[in-house]
């Protein structure tokens, strides 16, 4: 079928349709920073996990201009040839940390914008039509849990389950997603794996846990470790550049067992996974923010878990638990001493 509205010779395939994906949050087991690259980035070797706290992102395909745009929705060109091409976004968002002041900006700088340009760059050249994506966020923005990594992984994935436009396979979306962000390869061989009605959970690629290295686009699947973790988001937002940019080599302090890690995870050793847990980005955050050595202090002197990790770049903690009645037990004795942060459980999946 030819494309919708397309000019005369863009044979693209496309259809009309919505999906919705739920764009779960990712953890870091462990974080190894290995140095800082010619292109700015740094080579990392991390171990990461999804659980089960989710943003839901509904994404729709039409002909035209957007067909649904819910007041407070961003329009946006879409594409590297956006405008001329008759490609349009409407973004919007609703929840916890939705709009500018939330830290979930409407506008081409959103990563789910980003994501949406990419593959019609990439998949669907020539392409005139709307593309809507709606989010409702759960996920704390700016915490290190890759609420936004996420949700750019779910519009590729949305889109590709919408439009089956050739060559969309996971490997080429987790390429795409590595032009958008570190940590968007990751989230969508994840996503794949939980939203079986997408059709790529069958993919030798999907996995909610993986080993990351390079930036985080080399991708090696590791089998899910089950449990529950316990988060503890403190009233910081934290830029991951700034975190980045604060890594000195001289204050990286302990580094990881990585390998270690890895061999806890394929064996499903809870003790082994718990000793091995070290990030290397807490140091530069502490000294980028304070505050969240403060944070990391008041879950300390709680006494509720033998160990806890700052998430990523943070500011959000974690610590991990074999039993969910004893994580949900500690959740609520933690969210009476800490009534300025966020606590949630999630299942890790």
């Amino acid at each position: 079928m030819a494309g919708l509205n397309a000019p005369a010779g863009a044979a693209q395939p496309m259809a009309e349709g919505a999906v919705s994906v739920d764009a779960y949050a990712k953890i870091n087991l462990s974080m190894e920073v290995r140095g800082r690259l010619p292109s700015g980035y740094h080579s990392v070797r991390t171990v990461m996990h999804q659980i089960g706290l989710s943003d839901l992102v509904a994404v729709e395909v039409s002909r035209g201009r957007p067909s649904c745009q819910p007041p407070g929705a961003a329009l946006l060109p879409l594409g590297s040839g956006a405008g001329g091409g008759g490609a349009w976004l409407a973004l919007s968002a609703s929840g916890g940390g939705a709009g500018p002041a939330g830290g979930f900006p409407l506008d081409g700088g959103n990563l789910a914008a980003r994501a949406a340009g990419a593959f019609i760059d990439a998949c669907m050249p020539g392409f005139c039509g709307g593309v809507s994506v709606r989010v409702e966020k759960n996920i704390p923005v700016a915490a290190g849990l890759g609420g936004g990594s996420s949700d750019a992984a779910a519009v590729l994935l949305g889109l590709a389950a919408i439009t089956r436009a050739p060559g969309t396979g996971l490997r080429k979306l987790m390429g795409l997603g590595a032009r958008i962000g570190a940590d968007v390869p990751f989230c969508v061989m994840g996503l794949a794996a939980m939203n079986p009605a997408l059709g790529f959970s069958g993919d030798p690629a999907a996995s909610s846990c993986a080993l990351a290295e390079g930036i985080g686009e080399l991708l090696t699947p590791l089998p899910p470790v089950s449990g529950w973790a316990l988060l503890s988001k403190p009233p910081i937002p934290v830029s991951t550049s700034r975190v980045y940019g604060g890594l000195d080599p001289a204050e990286m302090g302990e580094r990881p067992d990585t390998d270690g890690m890895v061999e806890g995870v394929r064996r499903g050793d809870c003790a082994k996974i718990i000793k091995n847990m070290v990030n290397m980005l807490e140091i530069a955050a502490i000294k980028e923010y304070p505050e969240i050595k403060r944070a990391r202090s008041d879950l300390e002197s709680s006494g509720l878990s033998e160990k806890m990790l700052m998430s990523g770049s943070g500011s959000a903690f974690f610590a991990l638990y074999r039993d969910g009645d004893a994580c949900a037990h500690d959740a609520r004795l933690l969210a009476a001493r800490l009534p300025d942060s966020e606590v949630f459980v999630a299942r890790l999946l």
